[in-house]
């Protein structure tokens, strides 16, 4: 590998770090540790490889340095490299890195707001279910970096062996990774009104990452490969009930502020992250609503990137979500819920990683009819889109650009590539299949 002519390499690695904030964009460094001396604003600091950016404020305390960085792309770093990678994702070996105040991890999605990733199905939310009214999205977890003192109360917590718990508002989330298993739990309970829970899994075995990157005189070449290899399947299953029906239904879209990181190898430039995004809304009607639905899926072959070229895996139903859906209900009521799991091998800072990366979206939505149409008929329905996402840089929602451009200094450099998806598999249906059901559906 050949460094950029501006990369200001910090030896000592992890032990070089006196304190990271709780945003991932601010870092006090120890003074002594070799190259500290040399950071200036303007130049790109790499400690470690969750501590990579390009420094955009500086401040020097009892001779510790204490940076906020911006995000930064691997051509920006590197003039030369080329990454080959074939590594063994070890569920046992998992490690939970918490980002307490990560920027733009929290916000409500508009209804019908086109581009998001993950989307929930508007139609869910189409004045149908007394569900509230359109509003624009609204970031609601945004603060200011802070330059911390070496002795500051605020810090990054350290990564943990066991599972962390996030909560916010009332709503509760827990990423896991275990052998054959990796899933994300999402959780609402709040006194007596809305009660959602979402369980999603991956289904794994033998799981792996495969890359194939190079960089030329500061050019990314062409045909770089990064592939997942070893998901058999997923299953999700949601459930819902509301005591005041329209009143309290919620949205919520979350990019959950927890990484599973693996340990790299000593000087591997690249880390190796998983990640997780969800939304999920409520469409209730009626007072002591419930809705129920559950379904498993299985996936064969790679998702990603080969020769440059996005590969999906083939996506078959095991059980049917539409089997499965119950509860009780005086309207039409329904619930939406779309996770994200992204996988990539990259460096930076937790709000975005650069790197080569691929990942899975599940899309699914369910309605069940009023249990009042039930002499005629009862409808029910469900969708599910199955999308993937791959490609080398920094792939950012945006609502965390719209964070970091609020966080950081003005004229901080932020070239990151937008969200695309391609949709791989979509899938619906409505029974029974009588004109008071697929007319109204």
């Amino acid at each position: 590998m050949t460094y950029r002519p501006d990369v200001v390499l910090v030896k000592g690695g992890a032990s070089a770090i006196r304190a990271a904030g709780p945003d991932g964009l601010t870092w006090t460094i120890d003074g002594r540790a070799p190259g500290a001396a040399e950071l200036a604003v303007g130049k790109v600091m790499y400690v470690t490889s969750r501590a990579v950016g390009r420094v955009v404020a500086l401040r020097t305390d009892g001779g510790d340095p204490t940076v906020t960085l911006a995000p930064v792309e691997l051509t920006e770093v590197f003039l030369d490299a080329h990454f080959h990678d074939d590594l063994v994702i070890d569920a046992r070996s998992t490690l939970y890195q918490e980002v307490p105040d990560r920027p733009g991890a929290v916000s409500e999605p508009a209804v019908g707001t086109a581009g998001t990733s993950p989307s929930v199905n508007p139609a869910l939310f189409a004045g149908r279910a007394g569900a509230a009214p359109a509003r624009a999205g609204a970031v609601l977890a945004v603060g200011r970096p802070r330059l911390l003192p070496a002795d500051g109360p605020d810090r990054l917590p350290p990564a943990r062996e066991n599972s962390v718990t996030w909560s916010h508002g009332g709503w509760e989330v827990q990423p896991e990774a275990s052998p054959g298993r990796l899933g994300l739990k999402i959780g609402h309970e709040a006194g007596d009104g809305l009660k959602v829970f979402v369980d999603f899994a991956l289904r794994t075995s033998d799981l792996r990452v495969r890359s194939d990157v190079s960089i030329a005189n500061g050019r990314l070449g062409s045909g770089s490969t990064f592939v997942v290899e070893g998901v058999d399947g997923f299953s999700i299953a949601v459930s819902a009930g509301a005591a005041d029906g329209a009143d309290d239904n919620k949205r919520i879209r979350v990019e959950v502020p927890v990484e599973l990181t693996v340990p790299v190898v000593p000087g591997e430039p690249l880390m190796y992250s998983n990640t997780w995004k969800f939304v999920v809304g409520t469409a209730l009607s009626g007072r002591n609503t419930t809705v129920t639905a559950g379904g498993r899926w299985r996936l064969d072959g790679p998702l990603g990137l080969v020769d440059g070229k996005m590969v999906t895996p083939h996506l078959s139903v095991e059980k049917s979500i539409m089997d499965s859906i119950g509860g009780v209900s005086v309207g039409v009521s329904g619930v939406a819920a779309a996770v994200e799991a992204k996988f990539q091998l990259g460096l930076g800072i937790p709000a975005a990683f650069a790197g080569p990366y691929a990942k899975f979206v599940m899309d699914t939505g369910v309605t069940n009819g009023s249990a009042l149409g039930t002499p005629l008929a009862r409808c029910r329905s469900a969708k599910l889109e199955a999308k993937a996402g791959a490609g080398v840089g920094i792939s950012v929602s945006s609502e965390v650009l719209q964070a970091l451009r609020r966080l950081l200094p003005a004229g901080a450099k932020l070239e990151m590539e937008s969200e695309s998806l391609k949709s791989y598999f979509k899938a619906s249906q409505i029974l029974p299949k009588v004109p008071l059901c697929v007319g109204s559906g």
